[in-house]
């Protein structure tokens, strides 16, 4: 069944945009960094990384021949009933990056989630939990879609940073906490990723309703220098 989901949710995103829409998001991130430093840097906050990001990426991209659109900042919440009566609007949040098309079926629906990363144990656990990979396994982020997308803001450099992360997916504790599902050689986190822009992918189960038919969400890691 694993085996299975991965192969036809990559062989529809063959045919998709999905390789050229990360080519571009690391495209724009490199251009962001190196030609407008006095901004786009380490000590910036988070939302304010990636309302800038998305917002080039949706004026200075927009001729890289894709045929979806980009988004940034989209709100979700959940509508529950009121104690006193009624509807009311809870959970609310916003997804930093996102890109859709539905030229194709299945429609592509790609949400970057950002999070700066560093070689401390306070950014790796922000980096995995509720405000960073829980929204897709958890959360409500990419709900019923096969594969999404955690960036990691480097604030170190790459061997600083990336090696304890991956370390950490491998332990008991993480594969408990996220719901971690092995490939058929048993690897919890597996390299190549789905994308070549990617550093490694990790699968995680789906409560059901938030999950696609297979059970499970793929999540590519990306990781990105200022």
């Amino acid at each position: 069944m694993q085996t299975k989901s991965l192969n036809d949710w990559q062989r529809a995103f063959g045919k998709s945009d999905a390789k050229k829409v990360v080519q571009v998001l690391c495209e724009a991130w490199r251009e962001l960094a190196r030609d407008s430093a006095q901004t786009f840097h380490g000590k910036e906050k988070e939302h304010a990384l990636t309302e800038l990001l998305g917002e080039y990426i949706r004026t200075a991209k927009a001729g890289a021949r894709l045929t979806g659109n980009w988004s940034y900042e989209d709100r979700l919440a959940s509508i529950v009933p009121s104690p006193t009566g009624g509807l009311k609007v809870v959970k609310r949040r916003r997804t930093d990056i996102q890109y859709f098309s539905d030229r194709l079926q299945p429609a592509l629906r790609l949400v970057f989630e950002f999070k700066k990363i560093d070689h401390t144990k306070t950014r790796r656990d922000a980096y995995t939990g509720a405000e960073g990979m829980e929204r897709f396994v958890t959360g409500d982020y990419s709900m019923g879609q096969p594969v999404a997308l955690m960036a990691g803001m480097l604030l170190k450099s790459t061997p600083d940073c990336v090696p304890p992360l991956r370390t950490y997916l491998s332990s008991t504790a993480a594969q408990a906490a996220l719901g971690m599902v092995a490939d058929p050689a048993g690897q919890f986190v597996r390299s190549p990723a789905s994308f070549s822009d990617a550093a490694f992918d990790t699968e995680h189960k789906r409560p059901t309703g938030k999950a696609p038919a297979h059970g499970s969400i793929v999540i590519c890691h990306l990781f990105l220098s200022f």
